[in-house]
């Protein structure tokens, strides 16, 4: 098969990622989310496991229904987006629900075109959040299609090896003393006049990065939430090209083992905010 998928909860968690493919002719479009963790016990939509969870699956639906090659990513992501606010609002999610408490996700969607004459697909991406999607030619050589800083991840770990520093090692322990920083983060993302995340009622354009790019026969492209991308920028297992040969040689599955060994291992506490996080990706070998 040309493309596979992977997702796993992170340890005792719901898992809120979604990873889902949807091809047409013409084109395939890939689809990778990572619903942010809830900030309160409270739920706003009864069915489902949780509010981003809900909020992932209901989305990838609308999205779905709505696809067409004769509309652009931008527009497509707005007009499911419409049905899966009224979607919530009708589940539950009211007026007195306060923002820190309304879903929110990652987008990591590419368009593959199909091939040419020539065998070179094009890649139309649209990206919201953190995850990463990366490109290995085939001599090896790894393109970063979407790069993207998250400062608040960054004052996020920051936040953490402060604690680990003063001697809070217990992972609930450090949850409850981020939570006021991490809901009046989740308020901004969720009010914000360009929101750089998918969230429900956005109050301007979504500040997306949209790329193009190609690929050749031969080349590999990964799709890859960032409980998956710890292997890298977190926990320092991988670089960019040995994620991707690794991908090549032993698949998703097979990282994700790698991933949850390592985490329960001794080398990866106070590494992050939460000791297991979802882990979802996709990947695309280029006959």
């Amino acid at each position: 098969m040309r493309y596979s998928l992977a997702s796993s909860a992170g340890k005792g968690r719901i898992n809120e990622d979604l990873v889902v493919v949807f091809e047409r002719e013409g084109c395939t479009d890939l689809v990778l989310m990572d619903g942010a963790t809830p900030l309160t016990l409270d739920r706003c939509v009864p069915a489902g496991a949780s509010d981003p969870a809900w909020f992932v699956r209901r989305f990838a639906q609308d999205l779905g229904r709505v696809l067409r090659a004769d509309a652009s990513q931008e527009a497509l992501v707005l007009e499911a987006l419409a049905g899966t606010r009224a979607a919530y609002r009708a589940a539950g999610g009211g007026a007195d629900v306060p923002p820190y408490a309304w879903p929110i996700a990652t987008l990591a969607w590419v368009r593959v075109r199909d091939p040419d004459a020539a065998g070179v697909h094009a890649l139309e991406l649209f990206c919201l959040g953190d995850s990463k999607v990366l490109l290995q030619a085939p001599d090896g050589t790894v393109r970063d299609l979407d790069p993207f800083e998250n400062p608040q991840e960054q004052a996020t770990q920051a936040a953490v090896a402060a604690l680990v520093a003063e001697g809070v090692v217990d992972p609930a322990a450090r949850w409850t003393r981020l939570l006021p920083m991490l809901r009046a983060r989740r308020h901004e993302q969720n009010t914000a006049g360009r929101p750089a995340v998918l969230c429900l009622q956005p109050r301007g354009p979504f500040a997306a990065r949209a790329a193009r790019a190609t690929a050749v026969p031969g080349a590999l492209l990964l799709l890859s939430s960032d409980g998956l991308y710890r292997l890298v920028d977190t926990y320092g297992v991988h670089g960019d090209a040995s994620l991707l040969d690794a991908c090549r040689a032993r698949g998703l599955d097979a990282l994700l083992d790698e991933l949850r060994a390592f985490e329960a291992g001794k080398e990866a506490a106070g590494l992050a905010a939460k000791p297991a996080d979802d882990a979802s990706a996709i990947a695309w070998r280029f006959a």
